[in-house]
């Protein structure tokens, strides 16, 4: 299988696999403040899956180190997500929605982090380049995710999880038509060392993202029940977003073989500082959709920087381990933005939230400062 092949194939495979989560994800806060959970328990809820993700993607980077192979855990995974995607379909409870969220977690702890790795041992000279056509690929489907599930759910919210039982089949068979080189790796997780070496980058990403997952998990709920946007008003703005990151993702990866990385984080934490700001003020959804032009430039800048940053830093028999880190730094964040998120907006609003978790992404400018490109 050539690298033309592989990139194919492996965006396929990320596409289905993040259609899934954005389509399983987007409303789920939604769904649960119609269940009847307080604001506080959407963020555990919404906490939950990044959670059980965290917890599973260590053994599964293990596993996968073991094996010297990376796509039977990514099926294994893409399997158990159908299955409570399933499960989730029949559930109007809010405990039952929170106990099968757990299994979702455990799926993309087998997928995300593993699909990453893979799409970052395309090449070499090219790495930038072939990450980028990957990541815009991922990007696409959280595009088409966030326009499907705004279509499905006008008549109920649990028609969303009908998207990841197609989109996860699809990607298993995806995987079918993969092939991988074997990493011959005696390396078997994210020791003590590999966490100092690449904290400065997880960091980083940790203290943005932290603000962002708190505003998009409770961005729905807001547009919807405070300032009365129809479901696929709200989707659509989701839905401008992902796909102006199809377009940003490619052109970041390309400059990234070019352009200092940490130049890269550094402007998208600026812009992301702005962004969060601005949705402070905004009402109407114009507002909204223009700013998705800011907020997704701002994310592929730093997702793409940060990304490149940790391959170049990393060799080869760590590369799948410092992938898995990066995902789990994305999902720690999914985890405390909600869950501190949940807290601060029971106690007053959403825009007093914002401005209360805004200095964790000034922070994050500071970080960045202290970051070095590999040499």
């Amino acid at each position: 299988m050539n690298n033309r092949e592989k990139i194919v194939i492996y965006s396929l495979i990320g596409f289905c696999i993040n259609i899934s989560y954005i389509s399983g994800n987007l409303f789920i806060s939604n769904l649960s403040e119609v269940l009847g959970a307080s604001k506080s328990f959407i963020g555990v809820i919404n906490a939950v899956l990044p959670f059980f993700s965290i917890l599973s993607a260590p053994f599964f980077a293990r596993k996968a180190a073991r094996l010297r192979r990376k796509l039977p855990i990514i099926r294994t995974g893409l399997i158990v997500g159908a299955f409570f995607s399933i499960l989730l379909f029949f559930s109007y409870d809010k405990l039952l929605i929170f106990i099968f969220r757990m299994g979702m977690g455990v799926s993309f702890g087998a997928t995300m982090g593993l699909t990453n790795s893979l799409a970052t041992e395309i090449g070499t000279e090219k790495r930038g380049r072939y990450f980028g056509i990957y990541t815009a690929a991922c990007s696409f489907g959280w595009a088409i995710g966030s326009l499907l599930v705004g279509i499905v759910i006008t008549q109920k919210y649990n028609n969303a999880f009908l998207i990841p039982v197609v989109f996860l089949t699809i990607g298993f068979i995806a995987t079918l038509f993969a092939k991988e080189k074997y990493t011959a790796s005696d390396y078997f997780g994210i020791d003590f060392q590999t966490i100092k070496k690449f904290l400065p980058f997880y960091r980083t990403l940790f203290l943005r993202h932290s603000v962002a997952t708190a505003l998009w998990a409770f961005l729905p709920l807001y547009l919807e029940f405070t300032l009365g946007f129809d479901r696929i008003v709200i989707s659509s703005i989701f839905f401008i977003n992902n796909s102006l990151q199809v377009l940003t993702m490619p052109l970041v990866g390309h400059l990234s073989d070019r352009v200092k990385k940490t130049y890269l984080v550094f402007t998208g934490l600026i812009g992301s500082f702005i962004f969060i700001f601005i949705f402070t003020l905004i009402k109407n959804p114009i507002e909204f959709m223009l700013l998705q032009i800011l907020v997704a430039s701002s994310w592929a800048l730093i997702y793409l920087g940060t990304s490149s940053l940790v391959t170049s830093h990393s060799n080869w028999n760590e590369r799948g381990e410092a992938m898995s880190g990066l995902s789990m730094t994305l999902n720690l964040s999914n985890i405390v933005g909600p869950l501190f998120g949940g807290i601060i907006y029971g106690l007053s609003d959403f825009v007093t939230m914002l401005y209360l978790l805004l200095p964790l992404c000034f922070l994050a400018i500071i970080s960045s400062i202290f970051l070095k490109d590999k040499e």
